[in-house]
């Protein structure tokens, strides 16, 4: 495959799994199974839901299998989301909160619904035309993201992964307020993280986080001429971000999904750029 194409994560994978146990019978499952090649990966049971469970099973740990398909060469992560969308894509007062979940999950790698108004005699609903990209290609966000868990343990930084995933994990369940105040500990951690290991003997006679930043700042680690950092918190890029990430509070209905997938998208592409700048460092 030239082209690039997004892999969707195990939670997506599992929602669209759901949805598509809604597929009337497991001989028309099976016959699917067959039509991408996947009888054999994935074995047929007596029910729709342990069919899927297998395909669920099979599609988490090999998201990027390679199947065949009207359209040409698709990697299964992505087949499962469209053809859940094909076959179920109208998202109306039933199942709400069943497409959200999914569109959530999506947006964790960079990726949303494509949706269309519509109407008709039940009502007002969306229709779910597709998945795209949720920022331009060049961002790169989930190779980034998933760079970023990789440099984060190895450089033993285990206190801001763990705000970080807790920052996912939040985006994923809607809980947008909590993602911010994840995404700004995620970010005060980095920083103190990065101050002990590069200089652990001074590190440790900082007393808090912002003298600590002050260190990184005196051994021209951020640097101050080009305002990454200063002591003043209104004109230098840190400060600024960390009051951007605060700004909202903490009380459900303050936030928006927006709101929380912006601060989670630039505290990864902040965190990667100061990640490698210790690999210049060591």
């Amino acid at each position: 495959m030239t082209a690039r194409q997004p892999t969707v994560g195990v939670g997506a994978i599992t929602i669209a799994c759901n949805i598509l146990e809604g597929i009337p019978t497991n001989a028309e499952l099976e016959s699917l199974l067959l039509e991408y090649g996947l009888s054999e990966a994935v074995p047929g049971r007596r029910s729709i839901s342990k069919t899927m469970l297998e395909l669920k099973k099979f599609a988490a740990t090999h998201p990027d299998h390679v199947v065949h398909t009207g359209y040409g060469e698709r990697i299964l992560s992505v087949v499962v989301v469209e053809e859940a969308i094909q076959r179920f894509g109208r998202r109306s007062g039933h199942n709400v909160e069943m497409w959200d979940r999914l569109e959530r999950y999506l947006n964790l790698g960079g990726y949303a619904l494509l949706k269309e108004a519509g109407g008709d005699w039940d009502g007002e609903y969306q229709e779910i035309t597709g998945i795209g990209l949720a920022m331009p290609e060049f961002d790169g966000l989930p190779e980034s993201s998933s760079e970023v868990d990789t440099l984060l343990a190895g450089y033993g930084l285990s206190v801001a992964g763990v705000h970080l995933d807790s920052a996912k994990k939040n985006i994923a369940q809607g809980n947008w307020e909590a993602a911010n105040s994840q995404c700004r500990a995620f970010l005060d951690a980095l920083t103190d993280g990065i101050a002990d290991r590069l200089y652990p003997a001074e590190s440790a006679t900082r007393r808090d986080g912002l003298q600590k930043r002050q260190l990184l700042a005196e051994k021209d680690f951020l640097s101050r001429q080009k305002h990454e950092f200063g002591d003043s918190n209104g004109h230098a890029f840190l400060p600024g971000l960390a009051k951007l990430l605060h700004s909202d509070g903490a009380h459900p209905g303050i936030s928006t999904k927006h709101g929380a997938l912006f601060r989670l998208q630039i505290v990864v592409v902040t965190a990667r750029w100061l990640l490698k700048r210790i690999e210049q460092t060591s």
